[in-house]
């Protein structure tokens, strides 16, 4: 983990998480005999967006393992109100505590917090980006019913475009070889960069598939399957695609393949989309889980729901949402001991998987993400980016992670500019001297249009 703190899923190991979820799965047992471990240690909790269960369970966690905590719950009566930069606040906290968690509406904010603070950041929630924590309980919640992490068959349904929870499950699912159906309302499906990442650090593609192929079609009630769809991908972490969605019969397979089915719930944030997309949105209830096809799936819900979830549900053995809910102190229990080593990593390893970030700063390569912290505080974000070579190169923020528009470059000493597809890179340093742009009106406007021909040769860049 970066300096100790968790700011996203991908700072924790398979190992590692796998070392939290066993830890808290002992802690379980009996939550009081851990009382002592953290007794001399201060957590501040800094939740500057609303919270029930998350900062409920950190402070839970914290006290039940003998430590205090300290909390600033309303960024209108912190120093924020007067202007103080997240940046400060963090230098300023870390005199205060051994640890803080930090619940903030700007994207990033967590990294950044991280870059700041002298003691570990955990993140609680950084506005649409990711909930890591929320994440290891989901994971823990998967674990006690199927007994391992390993070829997990889960529908996340709901809003996948802004659901943070959404956005850490999937990333940590497709490291353990997960089965994952996703199944959007209407106009909020999975964010491009999100798919991109996909299909470029785990080389699987995602088709998309009608609902009622997929025995999902319930879902979306009085809307007879005719604009409900979902994406499905269908991977291990080291093996190609196994099923194509096309082939014949493919999709009888596909139903019917491997564990049974988790459906994950999520209700529309209306906080980041305004009023909320209109539109068909996948609900459950006991009449749909009724259904031969969902008799042993089970229910999920990071909470709050507000109408994607019938009450109906709430006594059926198959709901885990309020276990959900539960496992969160254990969990977090487990996460506080490990980040301020009071228990030793078990069979961690030092690094997440992955491809170390090559990180890049070059003249019109820039997060265009209005909530991205590096838009609200650029004088302590720096404005780099995160470089992918394939399938054709492309540009993360390196804080919120959306894609950075970059769809023409210019090459050094020639007037014309060229198409990033056409773009190859074998020096971090040149790259970093070129200039990017957009679109192509943007090209045309700043004097430098695409070049004439269609078939021109691929770019390049060395040392």
């Amino acid at each position: 983990m970066r300096k100790n703190s968790l700011s996203t899923i991908e700072d924790l190991s398979n190992q590692q998480i796998e070392d939290v979820l066993e830890l808290a799965g002992e802690m379980q047992q009996d939550l009081r005999a851990c009382y002592g471990l953290a007794s001399g240690y201060l957590m501040a909790s800094l939740f500057l967006e609303p919270s029930t269960r998350t900062r409920g369970s950190f402070e839970s966690a914290m006290k039940r393992l003998g430590g205090q905590t300290i909390t600033t719950a309303d960024a209108a009566t912190s120093s924020l109100a007067k202007g103080e930069t997240l940046a400060d606040t963090m230098r300023v906290w870390s005199g205060y505590a051994d640890l803080i968690v930090i619940r903030h509406p700007w994207e990033g904010s967590a990294r950044l917090a991280a870059e700041y603070a002298t003691v570990p950041v955990v993140n609680a929630g950084d506005g649409g980006h990711e909930h890591p924590t929320q994440t290891l309980c989901d994971l823990l919640t998967l674990k006690k019913e199927h007994g391992a992490l390993e070829g997990l068959r889960v529908a996340l349904c709901g809003d996948l475009k802004n659901g943070r929870t959404v956005h850490s499950l999937t990333l940590a699912l497709l490291r353990f070889g997960a089965q994952i159906i996703f199944v959007p309302g209407e106009g909020l499906d999975l964010p491009d960069y999100l798919k991109q990442r996909i299909v470029s650090e785990y080389g699987v593609p995602i088709e998309r598939v009608s609902a009622k192929d997929m025995d999902l079609g319930a879902l979306f009630e009085g809307r007879e399957g005719d604009s409900a769809f979902l994406n499905a991908v269908y991977m291990t972490p080291t093996q190609p695609h196994q099923l194509a969605i096309h082939q014949q019969d493919a999709l009888v397979k596909f139903a019917s393949k491997g564990r049974p089915l988790a459906l994950y719930m999520t209700r529309k944030q209306k906080e980041r989309e305004g009023s909320g997309a209109p539109g068909a949105y996948p609900k459950v209830n006991a009449r749909i889980m009724s259904s031969s096809s969902l008799s042993k799936a089970v229910v999920m819900h990071p909470l709050p729901r507000v109408d994607e979830l019938a009450t109906d549900m709430d006594q059926d053995p198959r709901s885990k949402y309020f276990e959900q809910a539960w496992n969160g102190v254990p969990v977090r229990m487990a996460l506080i001991s490990l980040i301020l080593g009071l228990k030793p990593w078990r069979r961690a390893t030092d690094t997440a998987p992955g491809k170390p970030q090559v990180l890049v700063a070059a003249e019109g390569l820039r997060c265009v993400n209005p909530i991205c912290v590096v838009n609200k505080e650029p004088q302590n974000a720096h404005a780099e980016v995160v470089f992918y070579s394939k399938p054709s190169p492309w540009f993360l923020c390196k804080y919120c992670e959306r894609q950075a528009p970059a769809e023409y470059f210019i090459p050094s000493g020639q007037t014309h500019s060229r198409p990033i597809k056409e773009l190859m890179v074998s020096s971090m340093d040149q790259l970093s001297r070129l200039r990017f742009l957009p679109d192509r009106q943007s090209a045309i406007a700043a004097g430098f249009p695409p070049t004439l021909s269609e078939h021109s040769k691929v770019i390049e860049v060395k040392g």
